[in-house]
């Protein structure tokens, strides 16, 4: 018995993987094989009368297959840092100065707000501005993660093909907005998510950006090696009808249709308008106007990652790694805060006293753009609480409030104040946010 050790090139991806240790278990004398093509290797247990020519024979062509000398071993595969400290660093600059820009001059409008009188060219609007906004967050750098890790798995395919999976993403989200807007007003809030759901796919989604980024990146050695992929004895079942590895469109169309349970402080605003207005047809209508409106934003994001080639194409991964890492790391703290974990970043500022009238302790809080004015409260515990929240200059996420830990999320009015009444049970801090985790936190100081 021996173990060959083989430097393999030409490998792209998991389905490569799977279909060079599916060829090679077929060599007699062969009783185990592990190939991993983030690093570019394979380990082969065989009887000693294996040839690493037998093995070259079995496999496709395009794989080149070397054989390590004895004393080479998987961890002394050489890591490539494809991109310089000082291209990384400018693109952050890049955006940097972007963001600089839109904030001072306001570029990226985020008053508009959602009412019960909308008609879906408004809607329409809505979608056209949150995916510039509170959707790019986290749908737009997921969708530009993934489509970064498909180039690289199928780097052969042309650009019109690599836009493909673009085309059917968007498709699968327009049918899904559709669909589950009609349901939400016909079954409610079976369909809605509480916050601190809301809150684990934040952190979930802001985890894999994070990570997507950074290998994208290369930077970090050994980090290539964390994949999100199917169980191997799965792969070889599938490849036991399939032994054809190809682009599966279905995959982009099923990953569009889940971005609707994404969390967007605009898509959160229509569900739970939707939901008030108890009606299919208008479900699905408002959805639909939304998604349509997020389109052009999020086939923009598609033609630049397909279409762009050479030394441009490098700029352009670059700096969208850049931000993919940013987007993640900004998100993850809205997770916590969705989750009921995030600190209080206005721990210090002292609590306005609620008032006692009849059975209620009274609280009232205005919303200025994405600004809770006053964010802290001081309440009794047991006594019920009536909050008086004035809305009309909510932005953004901000539209939505949410109590985590008492699974409160509440669309705010804008012609009129919103009440919202609950019981404080325990002493402590209860933490409120706006539906994406992005405002605030303030919080109810219980005694």
């Amino acid at each position: 018995m021996k173990t060959l050790y083989l430097k393999i090139s030409g490998m792209t991806c998991t389905s490569c993987e799977v279909l060079i240790e599916r060829t090679m278990k077929s060599v007699g004398g062969i009783t185990a094989v592990q190939v991993n093509h983030a690093k570019g290797y394979a380990r082969v247990d065989c009887h000693d009368h294996v040839t690493v020519e037998q093995l070259r024979n079995a496999v496709d062509p395009k794989y080149t297959i070397e054989l390590y000398k004895e004393q080479h071993t998987a961890q002394d595969v050489p890591h490539t840092k494809e991109r310089s400290w000082a291209e990384i660093g400018a693109a952050l600059v890049v955006i940097a100065g972007i963001y600089f820009v839109l904030k001072q001059f306001n570029v990226i409008p985020q008053n508009f707000g959602i009412t019960d009188n909308m008609s879906y060219g408004f809607v329409f609007v809505l979608g056209l501005i949150a995916a510039t906004s509170t959707c790019l967050a986290v749908a737009g750098g997921l969708l530009l993660s993934i489509a970064a890790k498909y180039h690289e798995k199928y780097p052969y395919l042309t650009r019109t093909q690599k836009f493909v999976p673009h085309i059917y993403f968007n498709i699968g989200r327009i049918v899904s907005y559709t669909l589950f807007g009609a349901l939400i007003g016909v079954v409610g809030s079976a369909l809605t998510l509480s916050p601190q759901t809301t809150g684990f796919i934040t952190l979930a989604a802001s985890i894999l950006m994070i990570v997507i980024g950074l290998q994208m990146l290369k930077i970090v050695p050994g980090l290539d090696s964390i994949r999100i992929k199917m169980p191997k004895f799965i792969a070889h079942k599938i490849y036991d009808k399939n032994e054809t590895a190809a682009p599966s469109t279905m995959g982009s169309f099923l990953f569009g249709a889940a971005t609707f349970f994404l969390p967007c402080g605009f898509t959160q605003a229509l569900q739970l308008y939707v939901l008030g207005q108890g009606d299919p047809a208008v479900g699905a209508l408002t959805m639909l106007a939304f998604s349509l409106g997020t389109m052009p934003s999020l086939m923009s994001i598609g033609a630049l990652s397909s279409f762009v080639k050479g030394r441009t194409q490098r700029h352009v991964m670059t700096f969208a790694a850049v931000l993919i890492i940013m987007l993640g790391m900004f998100n993850i703290q809205a997770g916590l805060a969705l989750t009921g974990v995030a600190q209080l970043s206005n721990g210090d500022e002292r609590a306005q006293p609620a008032a006692l009238t009849g059975d209620f302790q009274r609280v009232s809080m205005a919303v200025d753009g994405l600004d809770y004015v006053p964010a802290a409260f001081a309440v009794e515990k047991g006594v019920p609480v009536e909050w008086t929240i004035d809305g009309s200059k909510a932005q953004g996420c901000a539209q939505i409030i949410s109590i985590p830990s008492m699974r409160i999320t509440q669309r705010l009015n804008r012609g009129e104040p919103t009440v919202i009444q609950f019981t404080p049970e325990k002493s402590g801090k209860i933490l409120f946010t706006c539906g994406m985790g992005m405002a605030g936190p303030g919080y109810f100081n219980v005694q």
